[in-house]
């Protein structure tokens, strides 16, 4: 297995948004008559590293990422609810508390739901397009996989988290407005996306190119096979190398 210097940092800060987001998941924007979840303003850029993180290291290693967000998801979201059940009368902060997080458990449900269906289709995406296009078009990719990743991750995570909070057409209109928002901002992140996939390529020599995986969740933390060549960043160089010599 390769060792990879930023690999471990692109997971933690995948890590700190989406803790970021799980905290902001009941606080909304009225913008004009229409809702958006604060979540949804700073979710994106979670998106955006999963689509680095694919890009550069493969599907595989982006999946494995995403395990490692639900794991830390959930232990974050028990330790809440749990104290926010935990003597809600003890003083008037325990009591708001308790109004807040009491049912913080919907969003670790629709965690365990929403965020593997939704980060797999991303990396299922980019992954394969960037196979069918032979890495070319990385614009058109990032997009495609953004909408439709969005898309899963709000019409599952938001009506099992949210339900309780809104009525159905609060809830609809929440829904179709962050999806907007969230594509309106991939596309203005497209630019630092195109820096940090080339930054990250550079520093780890890589550039991952999916032939002959599978594409199953359970099996991420499974090395591939060796024999196949995926990485095109070290056979450009090998190839560099012979024509200088």
């Amino acid at each position: 297995m390769e060792q990879f210097r930023v690999y471990g940092l692109i997971v933690g800060l995948s890590v700190t948004i989406m803790v970021v987001c799980d905290s902001l998941v009941y606080k909304t924007l009225d913008i004009h008559g229409l809702k958006i979840t604060a979540s949804g303003i700073v979710f994106s850029l979670c998106y955006l590293l999963s689509t680095v993180s694919t890009e550069v290291y493969g599907y595989k290693l982006g999946g494995r990422t995403v395990w490692i967000l639900v794991a830390c998801q959930t232990f974050f979201v028990l330790i809440i609810n749990a104290f926010a059940l935990l003597q809600p009368d003890n003083n008037e902060i325990s009591k708001q508390y308790y109004l807040l997080f009491n049912e913080f458990w919907r969003v670790m449900v629709g965690t365990w739901i929403s965020v593997p269906a939704s980060y797999f289709c991303n990396g299922f995406v980019v992954s394969r397009m960037k196979v069918f296009f032979a890495g070319r078009l990385f614009f058109v990719r990032y997009v495609i996989a953004s909408m439709l990743a969005q898309a899963v991750l709000l019409m599952t995570a938001y009506p099992i988290s949210l339900s309780s909070r809104y009525s159905g057409q609060e809830l609809v209109n929440i829904i179709a407005t962050t999806w907007s928002y969230k594509v309106l901002v991939s596309i203005i992140l497209l630019p630092v996306g195109y820096y940090l996939v080339g930054v990250v390529k550079r520093i780890e020599k890589t550039d991952y190119f999916d032939w002959s995986v599978s594409y199953n969740p359970l099996t991420v933390f499974k090395d591939d096979d060796e024999a196949v060549k995926r990485n095109h960043y070290a056979m450009e160089e090998a190839h560099e190398s012979r024509a200088n010599i």
